[in-house]
């Protein structure tokens, strides 16, 4: 997601949604039929395993407690006795643990900094080789600017390639993740809950509104939802970092060259963001989008846990998308000024994901270039 500034012109969003259109076209070529995504892991309703494949929130089940796949987990379509259906609300099996220290329920910043360079090593390692070569090498960096949500490429004062994420935008993945996960589960409204707040009450360069006692207890620590919400962290990271990493091997930036920067300060971004804004327009943000969605399939299917598929990017853009239906500004957070509307991206990542699975994992190239 980088940065800009100004707002589209409607001649502008009149030939995007002509590119939206033929891109649309281009990447659904051949799919005639709807794809299936794959199933999830088979160790839960929700595909929630104890210990976390490729990431660290993982834990191992308490002494004595079934390990998954065991009697007394339950699988697909035969749940054990008293266990609730996938997607009913009820009681928690009873050969399962409350989960009371999970990052994603604690916004735990800092393990959810560590999360997202786990998941872009994972993308780096699922490109071909020339793409790879020329992104292995760049460093992810936090931005701590207060009430920042954004994600970003973009090239140093010595023209070295870096990428950053905001703790913002890490926070409104957790939040919007955690409360999809218990919807799913107990039939809740807590996404429409926390939704109206950030819409109501966000204020540049203050901190994000955060909701209290936002989730009964015992549902926010039941390991089944748990083990939703990291999902859908996981690949909302893996979109967005597969995203920021196609605007480099994409030649997006023009400094993607097998380097990587060495450090910046916060205090940075803005002003190397504002120099890279040249290179970059509407076409290459459709473009990082097809190829990061790309990319974040390839690495899921990679995965020997929870395989990655385009839930997380779905979520994480119709969130944004809800939040200009419901925002009196018209544009709620400065990336949206440089990036396709939601709604239009939404369609472009479904049908790219179609695509991959019709495919068996070799898309058909784009017809243009960004």
């Amino acid at each position: 997601m980088i940065e800009s500034v100004g707002m589209m012109r409607p001649n502008g969003m009149r030939k995007l949604g002509a590119l939206v259109l033929t891109l649309v076209i281009a990447v659904g070529a051949g799919a005639c039929q709807r794809s299936r995504k794959p199933p999830r892991n088979p160790n839960g309703p929700y595909g929630g395993q104890w210990q976390g494949q490729g990431s660290t929130w993982g834990q191992q089940p308490p002494p004595g407690q079934p390990q998954p796949g065991q009697p007394g987990w339950g699988q697909p379509g035969q749940p054990q006795p008293g266990q609730p259906q996938p997607g009913q609300p009820g009681q928690p099996p009873p050969n399962t643990m409350p989960v009371t220290n999970d990052p994603v329920n604690n916004v735990d910043i800092g393990t959810l900094r560590a999360r997202a360079g786990s998941v872009l090593t994972e993308l780096k390692a699922a490109l071909k080789d020339s793409d790879r070569n020329k992104v292995q090498s760049i460093p992810l960096f936090a931005d701590p600017t207060t009430g920042e949500v954004n994600a970003f490429a973009a090239c140093d004062d010595q023209g070295q390639a870096l990428m950053a994420v905001s703790d913002g935008l890490l926070e409104v993945m957790a939040f919007s993740a955690r409360a999809k996960a218990n919807d799913e589960l107990f039939q809740t409204r807590k996404l429409d809950q926390y939704l109206n707040l950030v819409a109501d009450n966000y204020k540049p360069k203050k901190p994000l509104p955060r909701p209290a006692n936002f989730i009964d207890p015992q549902q926010d620590n039941d390991p089944r939802k748990v083990a939703r919400q990291n999902e859908l962290m996981d690949e909302q990271l893996a979109f967005v970092m597969g995203h920021e990493l196609a605007h480099h091997y994409l030649g997006h930036t023009g400094c993607a060259n097998g380097g990587g920067s060495r450090g910046v300060n916060a205090g940075d971004f803005g002003r190397l963001l504002t120099r890279a804004l040249p290179g970059l327009n509407q076409q290459a943000e459709v473009g990082a989008d097809v190829s990061g969605t790309n990319n974040l399939l390839a690495a899921g299917a990679r995965r020997n846990g929870v395989k990655w598929n385009e839930e997380g990017a779905l979520l994480s853009l119709n969130f944004f998308a809800a939040l200009d239906r419901l925002s009196p500004e018209s544009i709620l957070f400065a990336f949206e000024s440089s990036h396709p509307p939601p709604q239009l991206r939404m369609p472009i990542v479904q049908q790219t994901a179609n695509t991959f699975r019709m495919t068996g994992g070799n898309p058909f190239p784009i017809p243009f270039t960004f």
